[in-house]
């Protein structure tokens, strides 16, 4: 019963300290990466506010998957930095229980959180990133919303060039308005001047609609006077109100189809990525088959066939190997220049084609590397929350301290040297410097052996920060001193 009730004061002291950093987190992630990456491709666009927190919040939710072991690293060690620092590890441990005791609940806690991270990983964060990816691609191809000043004429409204004397401070009433219309794809055949308008959209914000009022109409026109002469006269209109829509289709957020985002690996769960890694594969195994026939029937014989001797030639030497020179010499002067000519051509073919095939390997590889990369990005990210987790436990018991003060800056500390070393690896298995798995799972790796020393010094009570353990032998060596 006891022991129900130290678990239940554990996992109440992990758990605030873990949703509070993966919110934190989460939210700075987020600004740095999408805010600040891609302001420039929201502002002056005119999106709906629908439009913008749809795509915020596909965003928020694709942070959360690397943020999650940051929040374990930091919960882990805040929330043994404070039971330690209030003195309730020690009589936890006074009471008989070991430190793996003690660190049981949030254990299972966390492998249950691994387990969480990988479903969502592998089920909802391929889902969500197709429709972040396709949404900001709108977005970014969305041209500006019409921001028209006063006395400077517009000229991004396709078949339209429009100039405004002032406006109102609400920017709907303008006054002194040129409309030039090129429709007709004529020069400036029609033109509109007006004293004083209203500027509104459609419903679908399909059209500008301006409401022109007191004003004239000019429209040149083209008639047909005899056979091939024409006759221009110009039309007038004398208006007290008129009403002049634009069309402004372009500038509209235009919806792409999602299936042409469907191939990217961040987009696929581990059996599509399985399958298409395979292909992959396959294909490069078939492109380098396909090379090594057409180096043994294309480049090797053909040359070995244009070089063959003359049978007269031949019949002479006794040794069935002739040395090109030798060769060469044999020939008059016009069929050794045409000889070495198509030897050239013939060798700068052979390097173009082995150029672009080189060109090709390079993508599939690259390509390939890129799929096995988010095959195991799904899967370290469960192992990372684990490992750090032994990292950030044994650290909180061994500083003593909670809050966010030191521990914050520990936790912020090794979790940049786990997100450098991440980066890092990374981006020498997309070169394929080395491979995939070892890319990814290398930063794991290197500290699983960090985890395992600090939870033994931990488990022992060592003071590992305690730097008079470290220096107490110069402080008694000066003691020595005195002494003699």
């Amino acid at each position: 019963m006891h022991l129900k009730k130290l678990h239940s004061l554990t996992l109440k002291t992990f758990i605030p300290p873990f949703i509070m950093t993966l919110f934190v987190s989460v939210f700075l992630f987020f600004l740095v990466q999408i805010v600040i990456t891609y302001l420039d491709d929201f502002i002056g666009k005119g999106l709906s506010t629908f439009d913008l927190l749809t795509l915020f919040f596909y965003a928020w939710i694709t942070m959360i998957p690397q943020c999650i072991p940051l929040a374990v690293l930091l919960g882990a060690i805040m929330c043994y930095g404070s039971l330690a620092e209030n003195y309730e590890l020690a009589a936890m441990k006074s009471s008989g229980l070991s430190l793996f005791s003690i660190l049981k609940p949030v254990f299972i806690f966390i492998l249950g959180l691994a387990f969480f991270t990988f479903i969502f990983n592998n089920f909802i964060l391929p889902v969500v990133n197709l429709k972040f990816s396709t949404l900001l691609y709108d977005v970014r191809q969305k041209k500006p919303s019409v921001n028209i000043k006063e006395g400077i004429f517009y000229n991004k409204l396709d078949n339209y060039s429009l100039r405004v004397g002032q406006k109102s401070k609400n920017k709907d009433t303008l006054k002194d308005i040129y409309i030039y219309d090129h429709s007709a794809r004529m020069g400036n055949v029609i033109q509109m001047y007006a004293n004083s308008g209203k500027i509104t959209t459609t419903a679908d914000s399909s059209a500008l609609v301006l409401i022109l009022k007191n004003g004239n109409r000019y429209e040149e026109l083209n008639l047909q006077e005899n056979i091939g002469r024409k006759k221009k006269t110009l039309s007038q209109l004398n208006f007290k109100e008129l009403q002049v829509n634009l069309e402004v289709e372009d500038l509209k957020l235009k919806r792409s189809n999602e299936d042409q985002f469907k191939h990217n690996g961040d987009m696929m769960n581990v059996w599509q990525l399985d399958s298409v890694a395979d292909s992959t594969k396959r294909l490069i195994n078939k492109r380098l088959i396909e090379l090594n026939r057409q180096a043994k029937e294309y480049f090797y014989n053909r040359i070995a066939q244009k070089n063959r001797e003359p049978d007269s030639i031949k019949a002479k030497n006794k040794n069935p190997v002739v040395h090109m020179d030798t060769f060469l010499t044999k020939l008059k002067k016009e069929e050794k220049e045409k000889l070495i000519e198509g030897a050239l051509n013939q060798v700068r073919s052979n390097a173009s084609y082995i150029d672009g095939c080189a060109t090709n390997f390079r993508n599939d590889q690259e390509e390939y590397n890129s799929y096995l990369i988010e095959w195991h990005k799904k899967i370290v990210v469960c192992f990372a929350c684990i490992v750090l987790f032994f990292v950030g436990a044994p650290l909180g018991a061994i500083i003593r301290k909670g809050g966010l003060g030191l521990p914050v800056v520990v936790a912020v500390m090794f979790f940049l040297a786990y997100f450098i070393l991440t980066d890092a690896f990374m981006l020498l298995a997309i070169d394929g410097t080395v491979a995939p798995w070892l890319g990814m799972w290398s930063p794991v790796l290197i500290f699983l052996p960090i985890s395992i020393y600090l939870t033994y010094k931990a488990a022992n009570d060592s003071a590992l920060f305690d730097f008079a353990t470290y220096f107490g032998w110069i402080y008694k060596l000066k003691l020595n001193k005195k002494k003699n």
